[in-house]
């Protein structure tokens, strides 16, 4: 059987696998902190592993030592919380912890992980690690942007909470790994406000082979990996997959 024929095929069974059997396969640990920013407390998330099982190590905080197979930018956390009602995140005045500080956590994963979980399947890869252009946890797309120019509008210390930030580049350099060693998948959305965030990200990206889904007249912006209706769902998993069979990724 050619290798592209067995990848179309792997690509297929990706495709099918429903969340309850992709958690059979992979465990999700993220870092939570709570940013200080003009008297109020922002709960964030600086980072997403997902892991197969079988490549756990006996405390999650080591997978910080690893180098990802594949690492995907999303736009922010969204509603990313712990699975334990017990942990309670750090409190950050100013710039978030250096990995010494960060402690990952079993963490409750979303439809966004579960389509980069699809593509660990279809590709054999045992570990992603997700970033995005805002740790800031906020469910609601308007009020996260509208959260994120007034930050940006504040003081210097309120825009790190992006890890793209100048501020954060030793912490950004060790998750993402060697440049022209980890793809990286682009994937943090459509709206115009998310510029800014997306051109400096970019920039830090420089080297590294980006997969992802252009946006058609802004290809700075990447289409999202998990969108409403279920043939877009596909089409994206579908380009991704492609690319990254030509990438020689997997």
């Amino acid at each position: 059987m050619s290798d592209l024929l067995q990848a179309c095929r792997e690509d297929v069974v990706a495709r099918q696998l429903r969340a309850a059997q992709l958690l059979d396969r992979y465990g999700v640990y993220g870092h939570f902190y709570q940013l200080s920013w003009n008297g109020a407390e922002l709960p964030c998330r600086s980072l997403l592993e997902l892991v197969a099982h079988d490549c756990v190590p006996s405390h999650p905080n080591a997978l910080l030592q690893r180098q990802a197979d594949v690492v995907a930018v999303m736009m922010n956390p969204g509603s990313s919380r712990p699975l334990g009602t017990r942990h309670a995140p750090p409190q950050v005045v100013g710039k978030p912890p250096s990995l010494q500080g960060y402690h990952l956590v079993p963490t409750r994963p979303d439809n966004t992980q579960y389509q980069i979980m699809r593509i660990m399947a279809a590709r054999g890869w045992k570990h992603a690690r997700i970033l995005n252009l805002s740790d800031l946890r906020e469910p609601k797309s308007p009020l996260f942007l509208q959260k994120v120019a007034e930050i940006n509008q504040g003081d210097a210390a309120g825009a790190l909470h992006s890890i793209f930030h100048p501020g954060r580049k030793e912490e950004l350099a060790s998750l993402l790994g060697g440049v022209g060693q980890t793809p990286v998948i682009a994937g943090w959305g459509r709206h115009p406000s998310l510029l800014p965030l997306a051109i400096r990200c970019l920039d830090r990206l420089r080297g590294h082979a980006l997969l992802g889904v252009p946006v058609a007249g802004e290809t700075r912006l990447f289409a999202h990996p998990s969108p409403m209706l279920q043939r877009a769902k596909d089409a994206w998993l579908d380009a991704v997959l492609m690319q990254s069979t030509q990438l020689g990724a997997g």
